[in-house]
């Protein structure tokens, strides 16, 4: 496009995007008018460190982690796993949405932020690199 002097279209500001909707300024317009207003400052700030972060695409979006949200409260989930927690956007969205004696079982790869699991809620377990199914069966 730009060799024929066109100008490519604006790219989603949401770090993680992955939306089906075509139209960029509609989706903007629903992030500033009805997703952020109601993101909980930790999610905001965890959100804008790893927007930083070089892999940063790997991220949940901010409406994908209030439709999760929204998704656990309405199944009223008591108990959840996560496999692959990144920097723990949809960790933390899925904490806020569980009850006091909900509980989550993350498993990472990586050595994983502690603050994380500040929450007793939130049992991390660090994982050696392998297959997922394998290492599904054995947890306890």
């Amino acid at each position: 496009m730009a060799a024929t002097g066109e100008t490519q279209p604006a790219k989603h500001q949401e770090v993680g995007h992955k939306s089906l909707l075509q139209s960029d300024a509609l989706y903007q317009y629903i992030l500033e008018t009805s997703v952020y207003p109601r993101e909980p400052q930790p999610m905001k700030e965890l959100r804008e460190v790893t927007a930083k972060h070089p892999w940063n695409l790997m991220t949940t979006s901010a409406d994908e982690g209030q439709f999760l949200n929204l998704l656990l409260k309405l199944i009223n989930a008591k108990n959840t796993m996560e496999i692959g927690v990144y920097t723990g956007y949809s960790l933390l969205s899925t904490a806020l949405a569980l009850p006091e004696d909900g509980k989550i079982l993350a498993l990472d790869i990586n050595q994983l932020n502690k603050a994380l699991a500040a929450d007793p809620r939130v049992e991390i377990c660090q994982l050696p690199v392998g297959d997922g199914i394998t290492l599904c069966r054995r947890i306890n």
